[in-house]
């Protein structure tokens, strides 16, 4: 009771901080300590037969980086998807290189490779795609033609693209050098992982089986966050997601109608008016706030908002209902989720 005590406190102290500043949740890291989960577990940057030392990889990890290619010169795309957030947005919603909102919070780029679609709304198909993203809507203040010109106007740019792609910078050679060590943003086995693939039973404690058993019978959960989704081919995925890479309507952002129409805007499917997309759940304690507005800063909100049954809306998810579960039932729904990341 004590450490939930100060976990509450650190947590409001935190949260008067965000909103009186950029509305950062950068602090989460030490909220994930303080409630005695341990250290939140890092990427690791390594994907099977691709070499770290790979020269377009290198390319693109320094070009995720780099705020040179913004039209103020002090946007990266590493500004949005934070290392020190799990590769997340640490605010509400991301700020474009005009100091303008979006709409939107950036999700992690943790695991991103394994995704067969991208964003929110499902709008890009690869990587590749996503990385011109950014360029095209004006949140780096540059389309990324101009991008590409200052990086051949640096000698040392030059000779990276030249090593790794044989050619002068071009935008497509930007997008695939950067979407090349995106992919290599892979997180390492959890507790959960040697639980449920591992036949680990005491990998996890008795609140967090607790947890599991909540997530995948009583409250459903499971039912859009598969633990194991269908990948491409029809395959069931190697690694647990966590996701149905779905859209659905919850209620997040309703009041008396929606100004972001989610999954609409790309399938004009009135089906999926104000759907979004499941995130994976996986390290997801280390990248508050949560939600496509960023609306809910803690996991305990996000748990009440589906205890709720969601938010009624003409368009809800059929799956959602009042779940009616007891605190500890919460608790441990909570506790299992922690453990997805340590």
């Amino acid at each position: 009771m004590l450490r939930a005590a100060a976990a509450l406190a650190l947590f409001a102290a935190l949260w008067v901080s965000g909103m009186a500043g950029d509305r950062s949740f950068a602090g989460s890291n030490l909220i994930y300590q303080q409630r005695g989960y341990g250290p939140p577990v890092a990427p690791v940057s390594h994907v099977a037969g691709i070499a770290a030392a790979n020269p377009l990889i290198a390319l693109g990890e320094k070009l995720f980086y780099d705020t040179r290619f913004s039209g103020t010169g002090s946007k990266a795309c590493a500004s949005c998807h934070s290392p020190g957030h799990g590769f997340a947005e640490p605010r509400w919603v991301s700020i474009s290189d005009n100091g303008k909102l979006g709409r939107r919070n950036a999700p992690t780029l943790l695991d991103v490779g394994f995704l067969p679609r991208l964003m929110w709304d499902g709008r890009f198909q690869t990587l590749e795609q996503q990385v011109f993203g950014p360029f095209q809507s004006g949140e780096m203040g540059i389309p990324i033609e101009e991008a590409a010109h200052r990086a051949n106007a640096d000698p040392h740019y030059v000779s990276l693209f030249r090593a790794a792609l044989g050619s002068f910078a071009t935008p497509g050679g930007i997008a695939q050098a950067v979407a090349a060590w995106e992919r290599t943003l892979v997180t390492p086995p959890s507790r959960v992982d040697r639980f449920l693939s591992h036949n680990e039973y005491g990998a996890l404690s008795p609140l967090e089986r607790d947890g599991y058993s909540v997530f995948t019978r009583r409250a459903g959960c499971a039912n859009c966050h598969h633990v194991f989704p269908l990948a491409h081919g029809g395959r069931p995925s190697v690694r647990a997601l966590f996701s149905d890479f779905q859209y659905h309507n919850i209620g997040i952002g309703y009041r008396t109608g929606y100004s972001d129409k989610g999954r609409f805007e790309q399938s004009r499917h009135p089906a999926e008016w104000a759907s979004f997309r499941t995130p994976s759940l996986r390290n997801s304690a280390r990248t508050p706030p949560y939600m496509h507005d960023g609306s809910f800063g803690t996991l305990e909100e996000v748990v009440e908002h589906y205890n709720a049954g969601g938010r009624p809306n003409p368009n809800i998810s059929p799956l959602l209902r009042p779940l009616g579960l007891s605190q500890h039932e919460k608790a441990a729904l909570v506790a299992f989720i922690y453990a997805m990341g340590n």
